[in-house]
């Protein structure tokens, strides 16, 4: 019986999470809260408010990477998301994470040394991606004469 009660209990829980996660007011809540800590939403967020269901979950997982990590402190955090925007080429979420890693003690240093990094790996990503496929091509025109 207890089982049984259980298994009520779980689909229960899963109907309420999916309830509050296509909560318009959840993402009124964490829109403000947003907000209040940045002073506008931008322009990815502005476009995924839009659907709850989506906004909600996005918000939520990243406040528990950045906000909250498990293992690294705030400042690491942010000179890690530092490092990926770089390397992404996000020039929006790399101004926004350069403010949080100094609101979270980062120096100028520290973000300079992970920005030259990130760009030291991207460049070997890139030049490898690209000599692979150069030595395919290569290979298939040598084997042609």
């Amino acid at each position: 019986m207890s089982n049984d009660k259980n298994k009520k209990d779980d689909k229960d829980q899963l109907k309420e999470a999916r309830e509050l996660m296509k909560s318009t007011r959840l993402s009124d809540s964490l829109a403000e809260l947003i907000e209040e800590h940045r002073g506008k939403l931008g322009f990815l967020l502005g476009i995924l408010k839009r659907r709850p269901r989506t906004f909600n979950p996005f918000i939520l997982k990243g406040l528990s990477l950045y906000s909250e990590p498990e293992a690294l402190d705030k400042k690491t955090a942010e000179l890690v998301a530092v490092s990926a925007s770089s390397a992404l080429r996000c020039e929006h979420c790399l101004e926004s994470h350069m403010k949080r890693a100094i609101e979270e003690g980062a120096s100028m240093d520290e973000i300079l040394d992970t920005i030259l990094i990130s760009g030291a790996i991207s460049d070997s990503s890139t030049l490898s991606v690209a000599m692979r496929k150069y030595r395919q091509l290569e290979g298939k025109i040598q084997k042609k004469q």
